[in-house]
């Protein structure tokens, strides 16, 4: 188990009842060189960190105080246009800490894409197949990733056809199902790659039964990046300047923190780590080594760049978080240029933000997903009288303007517009002087008495929200009226839940609990054993717990076919139903998988996806325990 400076999953449990005393554990914990001052030496060496890039070798150079492009250079045998070729030089000149990547003459050893002439009889040289890691090798074969390291020392990122070292004297045993090892290096394999379909776009297994594990080998390295904001937990006392004295002065008295306090901002991600926990204890229990590095990342971008130029993640097979959109990007691209998959857990406000980084994989859908599903929803209704209701005045947000032209070419391209008709609508909620009546009166001249009218929430805003239902609701007793709207229109407090029912409101939603199912139970009771508290409905750690099972067991059971195709991988998961597809392959990936919760007069919720059914019965790698 390796979990670096923060939340040891041991200290867990407890830890929201000892989080002051853990937050400055943690703090006692972070690694040196994530804070120490680099040192200035003027000499240059030679880094003995390699990776592969593009087929080539290159050393990965940290820049020391002092060191300049020409000292570097020289050090290296290459050109100062070979350095500023491929590295970002900021204008101002080199900077303390920054990583450049050096070409390398010539491979240090028979990890290179092509094997040596003269090969070493105390290795076996290993070709290196799509979806195979360092770690996997290792298991394939016995030996500790540790030894494997120091056999092939610089390649921190093994690719397609390079060729590892294997020492014969640390083989263990022979790895069953495989063929004889061999003495000399294979002939190459034809490997097919993702299937393209017509119009260069790829295909994508989309499975229909549940993938079923019963056991794993090898280990995964994942990096939980997440704000757990150490430094607003240290806060523990406040100046309360509320009450006053006698003389109208302000009285100013120091209160501190109950013990059990924790900043607010805190909680969604304790509670996702807890569920990544539970998913790592599941995959350990099939044999899985799950090594965790976590890490308290907020907005702070130096911190970040501290971990990187630290090297802690070169070696990592999954990288969770970090939420905030300016050390996404960051890390996203630095992820893409090692091929290390990198996972959004939280919703994105960047709707683009996949173009350009291929191993980015967006768990919550872009507005674009809910949309579509709306635009064929409305396919069910011909014959209806839709009504599109937005509250930006010229239809300016381009997420309500890409919502309305959707619909508009759904309905050009198909008999839809024969028959439905189609009508926008500015909508503020506001009326004068609180003059409800003339508020609904001029909505009903938008419906149809003989027709069914679906009206359509193109906005989020729950004063707007609230007020649609309400006069829709007064409506409804004289008009059949249906709803359709986004996924953050389910659960308002502000709107009366039985406006839902009578309303029939349609949502797509990313995420969907059966608490009656066995899984959920299980899960609440594994929850319970380990945190002394049961997770709440709206609890993250439900989400913790299907994204880290996913993807730690995807690459773990199919390696780099799973991250190229993610279909191929379709576990019964708790709340999550994942669909990852990309338009284009230099893109990430979007969970393009949602629920459909439709709302009836019966006081049922009907879901039109439902999660598939748990074939034990339990949450995946666990047994039932009375």
């Amino acid at each position: 188990m390796n979990n670096t400076f923060a939340l040891p999953e041991l200290s867990v449990m407890s830890l929201k009842r000892i989080l002051p005393v853990f937050l400055l554990a943690v703090i006692m914990l972070m690694p040196a060189g994530l804070s120490a001052q680099v040192p200035a030496p003027v000499p240059v060496e030679r880094s003995t960190q390699k990776i592969v890039a593009g087929g080539k070798v290159y050393y990965m150079h940290q820049v020391l105080k002092g060191q300049t492009l020409y000292s570097i250079s020289k050090a290296y045998n290459v050109t100062v246009d070979q350095l500023t070729s491929g590295n970002e030089i900021p204008p101002t000149g080199l900077k303390e800490g920054q990583m450049l990547k050096v070409p390398a003459d010539a491979p240090a050893s028979a990890s290179a894409a092509a094997a040596p002439a003269n090969q070493d009889e105390r290795y076996i040289y290993h070709r290196v197949k799509r979806g195979e890691t360092l770690s996997s090798v290792a298991g394939e074969y016995g030996i500790s990733v540790r030894d494997l390291k120091k056999a092939n020392k610089g390649l921190l990122f093994p690719h397609e056809g390079d060729y590892l070292m294997i020492p014969r004297k640390k083989i263990t045993q022979q790895p069953p199902d495989k063929k004889p090892l061999q003495d000399t290096v294979p002939l190459p394999e034809e490997l097919t790659d993702t299937l393209i379909g017509a119009g260069g776009k790829e295909i994508f297994t989309s499975l229909s039964e549940n993938s079923v594990i019963s056991n794993l080998t090898g280990s995964v390295k994942v990096a939980v990046m997440l704000p757990f904001f150490i430094n607003e937990n240290n806060t523990r006392s406040y100046v309360d300047s509320t009450k006053r004295d006698s003389q109208g002065n302000k009285i100013y008295r120091e209160v501190n923190m109950d013990d059990t306090w924790i900043y607010e901002g805190s909680m969604p991600f304790l509670e996702a780590y807890e569920g990544i926990l539970i998913a790592a204890d599941s995959l350990r229990s099939l044999g899985l080594n799950v090594e965790l590095d976590v890490y308290d990342i907020g907005s702070d971008t130096l911190a970040l760049n501290r971990i990187i130029w630290s090297g802690k993640l070169n070696d990592v097979d999954l990288i969770i978080g970090p939420v905030f959109s300016s050390n996404l990007n960051r890390m996203a691209s630095w992820a893409a240029e090692r091929d290390i998959p990198i996972v959004s857990p939280v919703p994105l406000r960047d709707q683009n933000i996949l173009e350009n980084r291929p191993t980015l994989y967006r768990v919550f859908p872009s507005a674009s997903v809910p949309q579509d599903i709306v635009v064929r929803e409305l396919g069910y209704h011909r014959g209806s009288n839709v009504v599109f209701l937005y509250a930006d005045t010229l239809m300016n947000d381009p997420k309500t303007s890409g919502f309305w032209n959707r619909i508009r070419t759904a309905m050009a391209a198909d008999s839809l517009r024969d028959t439905t008709l189609l009508t926008p609508q500015y909508f503020t909620g506001a009326v004068k002087k609180r003059d409800t009546y003339s508020g609904v009166a001029s909505f009903e001249g938008l419906l149809k008495p003989d027709r069914e009218n679906i009206i359509i929430l193109a906005f989020t805003q729950t004063p707007i929200v609230s007020s649609a239902f309400s006069t829709l609701h007064t409506l409804s007793r004289k008009y059949d009226i249906k709803v359709i709207g986004y996924p953050e229109i389910g659960g308002q407090e502000t709107i009366e839940i039985k406006y839902y029912y009578d309303l029939e409101l349609f949502i797509p939603t990313e995420s969907y609990i059966d608490f009656n199912s066995p899984a959920a139970a299980q899960f609440t009771r594994l929850f319970r054993n380990k945190f002394r508290t049961e997770p709440m409905a709206g609890s993250f750690a439900w989400r913790g717990f299907d994204i880290a099972y996913y993807f730690i067991g995807g690459i773990a059971s199919h390696g780099q076919d799973f991250l190229k195709d993610p279909g191929i991988f379709n576990p019964a998961l708790l709340c999550l139903d994942p669909d990852f597809r990309r338009d284009r392959p230099g893109d990430g990936y979007e969970n393009r998988g949602m629920f459909i919760l439709h709302y009836k007069k019966d006081m049922t919720i009907e879901v039109r996806s439902p999660l598939p059914e748990v074939a034990t019965g339990v949450v995946p790698g666990f047994q039932v325990q009375d």
